[in-house]
């Protein structure tokens, strides 16, 4: 039997009481608690996120619930229409990752006038959005480069507006450097191809600015355009230009062990994972009338001193 979604107004038992006489739906027959779940994933290539659908996939998938995802690679519209289209399987959950919630009106508008409650993966609180995992700005990244630049030279900001955790960690970066002496160089990173962006505006940045000019940073708001970053200035031969970014994935662990990154920050995925999971069963009992939830996915600062106890800390980080 479907555990059926409450409608506005109507009281849990009377629910279960017209799911079981209906019989629900075929898709879901493992019993009172199993659960399908419609997931929008953000882009393969954006690992953090990635990290969390998949630990959240085995999950509800060990427990007999089912589970579908769907690729709009970064595009609005595409996510929308796997929205819509989720509606249109009738889902008991809808999760949408880092699109930023208020974009999707158009989405969250079918799926509550179809009673399924959606919940976000750092894509921030919205009309129709119950359960939001929010993600910390990571504001000691910047914190820490401005303490390494003696609060003075210029940075290379590359930030990516679409995505709603770039959106905090460039506010958090913007209130770091606000009264200093440091001079930001702002570029907008594509998705795909953040690798490719990192490295070109690199390559320009580096060649206007000498080494020995000033101090010199290159702050990046996930890890992809850092990697980038990094492959320019080995090219350029470069060693004087501290690279930051955010996601803690393995290259960047790697780049850390070896000296080529100043500092990344990491999530606890596993933990997102566990508590979307958890939350799960209630924001389905609860429906679309729900006052909404949000949980803080936190982000410690990694540094090449720290490495080693991140990596005893959390075993399945691999920076080798």
């Amino acid at each position: 039997m479907k555990f059926r979604r409450i409608a506005l107004g109507a009281t849990m038992a009377l629910a279960m009481v017209t799911a079981a006489a209906c019989g629900g739906s075929s898709s879901n027959s493992g019993g009172d608690d199993s659960f399908s779940v419609g997931i929008v994933r953000f882009a393969p290539s954006e690992v953090t996120t990635e990290a969390v659908i998949n630990k959240y996939t085995k999950l509800a998938e060990d427990e007999g619930w089912e589970v579908t995802t769907a690729n709009p690679d970064g595009a609005v519209d595409k996510a929308i229409g796997a929205m819509q289209d989720f509606v249109q399987k009738d889902v008991d959950l809808i999760i949408v990752s880092v699109i930023e919630s208020t974009s999707l009106a158009a989405g969250l508008k079918s799926a509550e006038a179809a009673g399924i409650p959606v919940a976000s993966i750092a894509g921030g609180t919205a009309d129709g959005i119950v359960f939001d995992l929010v993600v910390s700005p990571g504001t000691e990244v910047p914190e820490a480069m401005v303490a390494n630049m003696g609060g003075k030279g210029r940075v290379l900001a590359l930030g990516y507006k679409p995505g709603l955790p770039c959106q905090l960690r460039e506010d958090g970066f913007n209130e770091a450097v606000k009264g200093t002496d440091i001079t930001v160089d702002r570029q907008e990173v594509l998705i795909p191809g953040q690798l490719e962006s990192g490295q070109k505006f690199a390559t320009t940045w580096l060649a206007k600015n000498p080494k020995g000019s000033e101090p010199l940073s290159i702050w990046a708001c996930f890890d992809d355009p850092a990697m980038g970053s990094i492959v320019a200035a080995k090219q350029a031969g470069r060693d004087d230009v501290k690279i930051y970014g955010y996601d803690g994935t393995p290259p960047a662990l790697k780049a850390l062990k070896d000296g080529q990154l100043a500092a990344t920050a990491a999530p606890d995925t596993a933990g997102a994972a566990q508590m979307l999971f958890d939350a799960t069963p209630g924001l389905i009992e609860a429906g679309v009338g729900a006052d909404a939830k949000t949980e803080e996915i936190p982000y410690p600062i990694i540094t090449p001193e720290t490495l080693d106890q991140y990596l005893a800390d959390n075993p399945g980080a691999n920076a080798s």
